[in-house]
């Protein structure tokens, strides 16, 4: 009872004495007003959200903070334990080099073509979770993010003729004898290729919001990326007079460690409403390690695994709106996005080291002509929730 008698009498008090002294420096005078928000009885982090001159995270107001100063921008929750949580659905199409299944001459056409078979993609979908907390430290910040996409894609070829003026070449086969040729008339059934991809990605970031204008906040970082990328190509069809199976299946393990920088910003618009833009690297050693085996000709083969480490980088973008809001007097946050994100990781195709290595048209003979190991690209949209605690 005295607690509220206090108050009865105090509150009055200091609503006069601002209305006595206030001036163009206050904050009210660059803001337009907010509405008042009902007192709930006994809660002291009403008094903390409605005496705040700006809302942390979000848009301020000219004058409100030393402009000589990147004052914190992180979302600040009243007697929170400084923590927060991400979940994100992933809807992207993995694409990737030198997975064609290859190429068919059309003899019997006049004029003669030629057309690639080209492997198609489809999108996939996948998720990431992430836990991160502030330090008392210069409000620092720490964020842990897992990301699992895996998916299974095909590519059906049905030869257009049965001439035997009609070719199909392919660099996927290895014993001699058919120089990686095979008519038309004698191919029966489909030519299928498959590729199996499995990517398990783990971020950690060091990082700070901060402000660099009224309505604009960055948020740089430092930390570590790590991941495991699995892959699986095959290539299976018929032929002969008797006909018998062509088939070949290879495999890529790969895994990479290494530094990671990032760098998102935050155009704040209106009531908490923004446009968001992301990007980062990474440069990672990685490890990669492919073998496979066949049957071409009623012949079996093995590829004995081929081991080779290299320096892969990793380049990430992503562009999208978002909103976002503090609730209950500042005692937690809600966000919600949608985005467009693009990854690429370089060297991720080593599958293909084996075709590069053979000279298909004489007659497999050995050959020095290798290219670039294939990268592996990754675009699509990103649904993301993130709830401060």
């Amino acid at each position: 009872m005295k607690f509220i008698k206090k108050i009865s009498w105090i509150l009055p008090a200091i609503a006069m004495t601002s209305g006595a002294f206030a001036d163009d420096s206050d904050i009210s005078s660059y803001c337009d007003p907010c509405p008042p928000k009902e007192s709930p009885d006994c809660d002291p982090c009403y008094e903390k959200s409605r005496n705040k001159p700006y809302e942390q995270g979000y848009e301020i107001c000219e004058g409100a903070l030393p402009k000589a100063y990147n004052a914190p921008a992180r979302i600040d929750i009243c007697d929170g334990i400084d923590a927060f949580v991400t979940a994100s659905f992933i809807y992207w199409e993995p694409m990737g080099d030198q997975l064609d299944l290859g190429i068919v001459d059309l003899g019997s056409l006049t004029p003669r073509e030629y057309e690639v078979i080209k492997f198609s993609y489809d999108y996939e979908p996948g998720f990431k979770i992430g836990l991160g907390t502030y330090f008392g430290h210069d409000d620092w910040g720490l964020y842990a993010q897992y990301t699992r996409l895996h998916m299974t894609n095909s590519t059906t070829y049905t030869p257009s003729s049965s001439s035997s003026s009609d070719v199909f070449h392919t660099p996927w086969f290895f014993v001699g004898g058919e120089n990686n040729a095979y008519t038309f008339d004698l191919i029966s059934g489909n030519i299928v290729g498959k590729w199996k991809m499995d990517l398990d990605k783990i971020d950690l970031e060091l990082d700070r919001y901060f402000y660099v204008g009224t309505n604009l906040i960055v948020r740089p970082y430092i930390g570590g990326s790590g991941h495991w990328l699995d892959q699986n190509y095959s290539l299976t069809f018929s032929y002969g007079s008797a006909p018998t199976t062509r088939t070949i299946t290879i495999k890529n393990d790969s895994w990479a460690i290494g530094p990671r920088f990032g760098f998102d910003t935050k155009w704040i618009f209106y009531e908490g409403f923004k446009l968001f833009g992301n990007a980062a690297a990474s440069l990672m050693f990685a490890s990669n390690e492919a073998s496979g085996s066949g049957t071409q000709n009623t012949t079996n083969f093995t590829l004995r695994k081929d081991k080779k480490y290299i320096l892969r980088d990793v380049e990430e973008l992503a562009i999208g709106l978002g909103w976002g809001s503090y609730f209950t007097s500042d005692k937690w946050h809600m966000d919600l996005s949608v985005a467009y994100e693009v990854q690429r990781y370089s060297h991720a195709n080593y599958m293909s080291r084996y075709s590069q290595m053979r000279d298909i048209d004489g007659g497999g003979s050995a050959s020095c002509n290798l290219v670039k190991p294939g990268d592996l690209y990754l675009h699509g949209l990103t649904i993301a929730a993130r709830f401060d605690f």
